[in-house]
């Protein structure tokens, strides 16, 4: 009976030095590697200019992204009747806009390079490989327009679990 009791224990404590363990090396986390701004220089009311945010995801699974946000200064969201700026995500899967190009590139430039062809909604993306890359389609309504984003919201669900992330920018435009 003393080595059943001994046994159920060991048992126990490996099963629970195991869970432990997976807890602690399941990191799940989206890191920004890289990302191009646009120069205050060149920034025209109304044209869009695409910037590049280059990603790592690191963890277990494939998560979903639902949704990326833009968190601005005062803590609210950036919506799409914002008078100062427009922002809309992409997935870029080919990697073609890596942020380590030209910079930040105007529509016509993206048109020229056939770059908008490779452009996915970022709605319901399964991230797939650890390397990711988010493409931002950024209008400046207002020429006086002054940075007001401070974070990016990645909102996505991994293993069924509802998750968000956030990441700290400097803004859009230099």
């Amino acid at each position: 009976m003393k080595k059943i009791v001994a046994i159920v224990i060991v048992l126990f404590v490996v099963l629970v030095g195991w869970l432990y363990y997976v807890n602690l090396t399941n990191v799940d986390e989206f890191r920004l590697t890289g990302y191009t701004i646009i120069q205050k220089d060149k920034v025209k009311e109304n044209e869009p200019m695409y910037l590049s945010y280059d990603m790592q995801y690191h963890g277990n699974g494939k998560p979903v992204i639902k949704e990326i946000r833009f968190i601005k200064t005062d803590g609210s969201f950036l919506t799409a009747d914002d008078e100062a700026l427009s922002v809309t995500a992409f997935i870029d899967e080919k990697g073609s806009t890596l942020a380590n190009t030209n910079g930040a590139i105007t529509e016509e430039e993206a048109k020229e390079l056939n770059l908008l062809e490779n452009y996915i909604p970022v709605e319901n993306y399964q991230v797939n490989k650890k390397d990711l890359n988010i493409v931002l389609k950024v209008t400046v309504r207002d020429e006086n327009y002054k940075n007001n984003v401070t974070a990016i919201e990645i909102d996505y669900e991994l293993l069924g679990s509802k998750e968000t992330k956030q990441i700290l920018i400097s803004g859009f435009v230099e």
